[in-house]
């Protein structure tokens, strides 16, 4: 393995220039670019317009943005950076094919929006990479940020199993673990870390927000009780999300096969989200997982105090948006120097890119 050459490669693809200097449009105000391309709004690229003509879009707002027409467009976007918010490939082969046929004048088209934010923070990404600690990481990394900027193909041979306990660090037993599941969906990674520690630790303590999970999480945890002979005390489950404070908002869980956005449910009522500093106040954790669909920034935002205090194991996805590949080590690196870095691969796709960091 060549880490030499994989860097290159990596800050070859990097260099590319983009010019929004005279505005950018956002091609696409559907479902799928609300699911990914609401996190680009709370960064640092922020779009002029939206373009769609799907009926009825032209003349809104999303995201406080005008939505208009492509044949508007082709007259108010002249010289912009045009930049197409869809991770389904025909739909971008779709969006492309329309834009050559009868071209903005002086556009420059990005077919893949991801492309343009890892150029523009391409010293953040190669910073990254080379704070990672092994040459699996690293090579990992770089062929994530290269698959997702379509400059190449996943390699199969990168991708492991056992997620959130692949580092040898992660799967060891400790008797006086405390285990923080953010996301925990239906339990199973609860489960898969009992097995991993035979269990021995001290306590669970499981956040999932939406009902049909928590119900099923609920129900998963008092097999594993009694399965387990643990104390009743051992698991305990939190029906709330976790956040950078305390509020309440309405969340939407989607169903996806192949990168395509099927459906949005939304959650019945306010649902509570809380911050790790303030739950965690007065009781040490020892490891800290997050799977949280995009929330995992603002979770460490309201996990800092913690982190700081106890230097937990952390093995948080940053899959869910381009920026969370780069700035999530980032800002680990900067609370707590000692952390050691390591990303690994977990599904033959862009999802399940985890990254570990331990002291």
């Amino acid at each position: 393995m060549d880490i030499g050459a994989i860097r290159n490669e990596l800050a070859q693809a990097l260099s590319q220039k983009f010019d929004d200097t005279k505005g950018i449009a956002v091609y696409g105000a559907g479902d799928t670019a609300e699911r990914w391309f609401t996190p680009v709004l709370e960064g640092d690229v922020i779009p002029d317009c939206f373009i769609d003509d799907t009926p009825g879009k032209a003349g809104t707002l999303f995201y406080g943005k005008p939505v208009i027409s492509l044949e508007e467009a082709r007259e108010t976007c002249k010289g912009f950076l045009i930049l197409l918010a869809s991770i389904v490939p025909k739909t971008r082969e779709i969006m492309a094919e329309s834009l050559r046929k009868e071209p903005i004048e002086g556009a420059e088209v990005c077919l893949n929006w991801e492309e343009y934010i890892f150029c523009k923070h391409g010293d953040e990404v190669l910073t990254v990479f080379d704070m990672l600690g092994d040459g699996l990481s690293k090579a990992t990394y770089a062929n994530m940020i290269l698959t997702r900027m379509g400059k190449a193909q996943q390699d199969q041979a990168l991708v492991c199993g056992s997620t959130y306990f692949a580092i040898p660090e992660f799967a060891e037993k400790a008797l006086y673990e405390v285990f923080v599941d953010c996301g925990a969906f239906v339990g199973d990674t609860v489960e898969q870390f009992l097995i991993t520690r035979a269990g021995s630790f001290q306590k669970i303590v499981a956040f999932e927000p939406y009902e049909k999970s928590f119900r099923a999480m609920k129900a998963r945890s008092e097999r594993l009780k009694q399965e387990w002979g643990l104390e009743g005390n051992q698991i305990e489950l939190v029906q709330a999300g976790t956040g950078e404070k305390a509020y309440k908002t309405e969340l939407k869980i989607c169903s996806y096969a192949d990168g395509q956005a099927l459906s949005g449910e939304s959650a019945h009522g306010d649902i509570p989200v809380i911050s790790i500093d303030d739950y965690f106040e007065k009781q040490p954790i020892t490891f800290l997982k997050a799977d949280i669909e995009g929330y995992e920034w603002k979770m460490l935002h309201g996990a800092e105090q913690v982190i700081r205090r106890d230097r937990p194991k952390l093995a948080i996805c940053i899959y869910h948006t381009p920026f969370d590949m780069y700035r999530i080590a980032l800002w680990i690196k900067a609370v707590c120097p000692d952390y050691q870095l390591e990303i690994r691969q977990h599904y033959c796709n862009i999802w399940e890119t985890v990254l570990y960091a331990y002291v």
